[in-house]
């Protein structure tokens, strides 16, 4: 799973950097010394603080997979009809993307298989479901089902996953290219 530096380790880093700098040097060097300093945390903060789950261009909807705040849920369960089970878990208010996808017991078209299937959360189609709650909003954009686009499917086991999502919501909002490993 990818994950983010935490801007609180980042910044108490750089404050002990700060703090060695001036202890350890004198004159104009140490207060140019720290100015830099200070300036990269700021940035270097401000980075690590970007949203997970944000708006693009357009209708388009970004997710930094690595910026989120805990490590994406990934459930698997075996059986007649395994299922597969990915989402992200921001705070509430900071959005919300699931994966669902289900074998022969909902969707008879795809049976767990890897290769690119289309998103079709009907009861005739692949059992592949997409959900999105954008953030500041409490509507799921994939509760209509009507989600088009496909997922392609690089892994996909007990031991972890390897997808990317290209999906488009009834609302027009598109989520492209969307890489998720763990």
């Amino acid at each position: 799973m990818r994950l983010r530096a935490r801007p609180k380790t980042v910044a108490f880093a750089a404050v002990a950097a700060l703090a060695v700098a001036a202890c350890s040097s004198s004159g104009s060097s140490s207060e140019e010394t720290t100015t830099t300093a200070a300036e990269e945390t700021t940035t270097t903060v401000e980075e690590a603080a970007a949203p997970a789950l944000a708006m693009g261009e357009g209708t388009a909807f970004l997710i930094d997979w690595s910026a989120l705040s805990s490590p994406a849920f990934f459930s698997f369960m075996d059986g007649e009809s395994p299922f597969w089970f990915i989402h992200t878990e921001e705070p509430e208010g900071e959005g919300f993307f699931s994966l669902e996808m289900y074998t022969t017991g909902y969707g008879p078209t795809w049976t767990g298989e890897l290769g690119t299937f289309d998103i079709d959360c009907s009861e005739g189609g692949t059992g592949i479901c997409v959900h999105l709650v954008k953030p500041g909003t409490d509507t799921d954009l994939g509760a209509d089902f009507a989600v088009t686009g496909t997922v392609t499917i690089n892994q996909l086991d007990e031991a972890g996953y390897d997808l990317v999502v290209d999906a488009t919501f009834s609302d027009g909002t598109t989520i492209s290219g969307l890489e998720i490993s763990g």
